[in-house]
C-alpha cells in the first residue's frame, strides 16, 4: 500500500510545474472607448432552422483592414467532419478563411501574416496539413504551440507518456490509422500521436487582432463548427499591447518568434469600459472572485457550453445563500449527441437540487440546439449601476480555468446606458424569453440524471479524463 501511495504522490509532484511566461496573464485594468460584441447563432422559428452570422463577416473585415500584420490564433482551423450525415448543412469555413487570407496577402504581400494553432491540426505531428501549403508558399507564418509546456490536466498518464514514450519521437507522414476526427478525409495517424493526444492539452485560445483592433471570439474557423452558435468582444487602445505580448510569449516558448510590430493605438478620450485581459488561471480566478463578491440584489447571467468546474458549481451555491440571483443557459449535449448528460445535465442536476430551498433563485433553460452547440461562453454580472461581462474562449471546466488549457478572455466593466451594455443583455434576453425564436427551453426537474453519471462527472473532472 505504501508503495502505491509513493507512486501516486510521485505521478502528482511530476505534474506539478510553474506556468510558462505569457500565459496566466491578468492584464492591467486599461479605459477603452470601444467594446463592440457579436454574435453567430442557429435556432429554429417556425419549423425553420435559421442562421445568423456576424462574427466571420467581421473577422474577414479584420483581415481586410489590417496593414502591417494579422495575427490568427485559434483551436480548430480546419474543415474535418466527424458525421458525414450531417456535413450538409455545413459550410467550409476554414477552407473560406484560408483562400480570404491567400487573397489578401496577394494583394498585399508585406503583411505579416500569424497563424498560431493547436497541434490537433495536424494530429500532433502526424502528418503535414495540406490546408495551410497555399498559405506557407505565400510566407504566412503557421505556428503550432509545444503543448509540452503546459501542466499536466491527466496527472495520471502524462508522466507515463513523457518518461516512456515521448523520447521515441514521432514520425511525420507514415500513419496507419485512420484520424478519429474525420476518418474519411483526414490523413492518417501514427500510435504515437494517438498517444500524445491523451495528454489531453491545447491551446484553446481564440485572438485575432490586428494594428488597429483585437477581437475575441468564442468561435474557430473549421466547417463543423460553421453552425455553432457564438458571440465575440472586440476592442481596441492600451489593451493590444498586453494581448500582443502574450502572442508574443506562447510563440517564443514553441521556439517560434513573431516581431515587434507597431500597434496604433488611440488614446481613450472618454474611456467608458474598463477592460482587462485574461488568460488561463486568471479566467478562473476572475470568475470566480466575480461570483464570490456578488451580493444580495445582484444578478448573474450565465451561457455556457460547458458548466463543469467544482470551484464554480461551489461558489453558484454559495452565492444563492446571500441571495444572489442566476439565470443559466447551458448547451443541450444530449441533442447534439456530446457525452450524453456530461457535465451539463448533472452539474445542473446538482445546482438545481441543492438550491431548492430558495425556489426561484436559479433558473435554468436549455439551449434548443440541434447537432449544432451552443458554444458560447459568456457571464454577466449585473451590479446595481453597472455591467461586468467575461467573453472568450473558456469554458467553465477545470482544464479551461484553472492553468491548463491555453484560454483568452475580456473582461469588461460597462454603464448601463453604453451600447456594449445594451446589445448584449438584450442578446441574452432575446434567447431566454424565446423572443422572435425557439431559443431555450425549461429545465425538467423530474428529469434527473443517473447517479452513476452524476458519479462519473466528478471523477472525470477531477481526473481529467474527459473530452471537457
Amino acid at each position: 500500500m505504501k508503495k502505491i501511495l509513493y507512486l501516486v504522490f510521485t505521478l502528482i509532484l511530476i505534474s506539478c510545474s510553474s506556468v510558462p511566461t505569457g500565459t496566466s496573464i491578468e492584464s492591467p485594468v486599461r479605459k477603452s472607448d470601444d467594446v463592440k460584441f457579436y454574435y453567430d447563432l442557429t435556432y429554429k422559428k417556425d419549423d425553420e432552422i435559421v442562421y445568423e452570422s456576424n462574427i466571420w463577416p467581421r473577422v474577414y473585415e479584420i483581415l481586410d483592414e489590417s496593414e502591417d500584420f494579422f495575427i490568427l490564433d485559434v483551436f480548430l482551423f480546419n474543415d474535418w467532419v466527424q458525421k458525414k450525415e450531417s456535413s450538409d448543412k455545413l459550410y467550409s469555413l476554414a477552407e473560406k478563411l484560408r483562400d480570404k487570407i491567400v487573397e489578401k496577402k496577394q494583394k498585399n504581400p508585406d503583411l505579416d501574416v500569424y497563424i498560431i494553432l493547436d497541434p490537433n491540426n495536424n494530429f500532433y505531428g502526424s502528418f503535414d496539413n495540406e490546408l495551410y501549403k497555399p498559405l506557407t508558399d505565400l510566407g504566412v507564418k503557421i505556428i503550432y504551440i509545444d503543448l509540452d509546456h503546459l501542466n499536466d490536466p491527466v496527472w495520471i498518464y502524462s508522466p507515463i507518456w513523457r518518461t516512456f514514450i515521448r523520447p521515441f519521437g514521432n514520425k511525420k507522414n507514415g500513419g496507419k490509422i485512420k484520424n478519429v476526427i474525420d476518418p474519411e478525409s483526414a490523413p492518417k495517424v501514427t500510435v504515437r500521436s494517438l498517444l500524445k493526444a491523451l495528454n489531453l492539452k491545447a491551446n484553446h485560445r481564440k485572438v485575432i487582432m490586428n494594428e488597429k483592433t483585437v477581437f475575441l471570439p468564442s468561435a474557430n474557423p473549421h466547417k463543423e463548427g460553421s453552425r455553432h452558435s457564438n458571440i465575440a468582444f472586440e476592442t481596441s487602445g492600451e489593451i493590444m499591447q498586453d494581448i500582443f505580448k502574450g502572442e508574443q510569449d506562447i510563440a517564443k516558448f514553441s521556439k517560434e518568434t513573431i516581431p515587434d510590430h507597431e500597434l496604433k493605438i488611440v488614446p481613450a478620450e472618454n474611456g467608458i469600459y474598463s477592460v482587462q485581459y485574461l488568460t488561463e488561471g486568471k479566467i478562473g480566478k476572475g470568475v470566480t472572485d466575480e461570483i464570490k463578491n456578488a451580493v444580495f440584489g445582484d444578478k448573474i447571467l450565465i451561457a455556457q457550453f460547458y458548466l463543469a468546474d467544482r470551484i464554480v458549481v461551489r461558489e453558484i451555491l454559495n452565492a444563492t445563500k446571500r441571495g444572489v440571483n442566476f439565470d443559466i443557459i447551458l448547451n443541450n449535449s444530449i441533442t447534439s449527441n456530446q457525452s450524453g448528460g456530461i457535465p451539463n445535465k448533472t452539474a445542473a442536476d446538482e445546482i438545481m437540487k441543492k438550491s431548492s430551498k430558495n425556489p426561484g433563485i436559479i433558473t435554468l433553460r436549455w439551449y434548443n440546439n440541434g447537432e449544432e452547440q451552443f458554444h458560447t461562453k459568456l457571464m454577466l454580472v449585473k451590479k446595481s449601476d453597472y455591467l461586468v461581462a467575461f467573453g472568450g474562449s473558456g469554458n467553465f471546466t477545470r482544464r479551461n480555468l484553472r492553468d491548463f488549457n491555453l484560454e483568452s478572455e475580456l473582461k469588461v466593466i460597462a454603464p448601463y446606458d453604453s451600447e456594449f451594455s445594451n446589445e448584449v443583455l438584450t442578446y441574452f434576453d432575446r434567447l431566454w424569453t424565446n423572443k422572435d425564436g425557439d431559443f431555450t427551453l425549461d429545465y425538467d426537474m423530474a428529469n434527473k440524471e443517473s447517479g452513476l453519471n452524476n458519479f462519473l462527472y466528478k471523477i472525470i473532472e477531477k481526473t481529467g479524463f474527459s473530452a471537457f
